[in-house]
């Protein structure tokens, strides 16, 4: 006989011998996975999909998660949200964001209830759109613009004086005043053109357009571990627990049991056994 078989043997003697404190353990084990269910109340996770158009790689979907979940975007979030007895810290703890197939970025919010799950997903996804734009824009301020959208804010006002010059200039068909107006308006045309390759050219055009997917289904149950799942899982290890606890004793104990136990350490054939009969107790004569 193995010893796989004799470890099974003596696992189904314990369940045997050992049922009533099993089944006792067992109830304890799931007393307690209820008692930390009840400390660690339900929490519900809901995930809001954000479309990046345009040709990405690796390393660029890995930059924008760090972005999706960075404490810029979830604080504008938390800002936006107002709750209570919530922190940026705790509610960054709370927001996940993952790369999925197709250049999609999930962004998953946790929370005590699905409504709050729902709209922690949605105003993340929403805040990392407005501030991946921004980026792609060459600005991380609100309030200002630098780069390409300030080159664009510059030609605006540009073209703004190039139409105030034009109506201020003598509106006579003499040659001069023809020549300026000519002059202003080939003046704006090659803006025109300069800016419109500029955005052709501007690698971050294309992807300045990331799009939400929709709002986030709300979540139908509990995010694990459940109840039920605490509850069974502290039945099993206590269960567990007890069972490796007897196999640990029963390996610890060298008291001979069995026939060919007792031949072997004594080193010779066992002949024959003998029944001894339990001993009463001597009851001892009253004085």
């Amino acid at each position: 006989m193995s010893d796989d078989t004799i470890r099974l043997v003596t696992v189904g003697r314990i369940l045997r011998r050992r049922r009533r404190l099993l089944a006792v353990l067992v109830v304890v084990g799931a007393l307690v996975g209820y008692g930390v269910s009840v400390l660690f109340p339900p929490r519900y996770t809901a995930s809001a999909s954000v479309l990046l158009p345009g040709p990405w790689e690796e390393r660029e979907l890995l930059t924008q998660v760090e972005i999706a979940t960075s404490s810029s975007v979830v604080g504008k979030a938390a800002d936006s949200l107002r709750w209570s007895g919530v922190s940026d810290k705790e509610l960054r703890d709370r927001v996940s964001a993952k790369i999925a197939d197709g250049n999609i970025i999930k962004i998953s919010g946790t929370a005590d209830s699905p409504e709050r799950a729902q709209r922690l997903s949605d105003e993340v996804a929403q805040q990392f759109v407005t501030y991946a734009a921004r980026i792609a824009s060459g600005t991380t301020d609100p309030d200002g613009a630098t780069g390409p959208e300030a080159l664009r804010q510059q030609v605006k006002r540009t073209n703004q004086r190039i139409t105030d010059l034009a109506n201020a200039a003598d509106p006579g068909q003499t040659v001069e005043s023809v020549q300026a107006r000519t002059e202003l308006e080939k003046l704006r045309t090659a803006l025109q053109d300069a800016m419109q390759k500029l955005d052709e050219t501007d690698p971050a055009s294309s992807r300045a357009g990331l799009v939400v997917m929709g709002p986030a289904p709300r979540p139908a149950g509990e995010a694990p571990p459940t109840r039920w799942q605490l509850v069974g899982g502290g039945a099993l290890l206590f269960l567990v627990l007890a069972v490796v606890g007897h196999l640990a004793a029963a390996r610890v104990n060298r008291r001979l049991r069995s026939e060919p136990e007792i031949a072997a350490a004594l080193g010779s054939a066992l002949l024959g056994t003998v029944d001894v009969p339990g001993e009463r107790r001597a009851h001892r004569p009253k004085a």
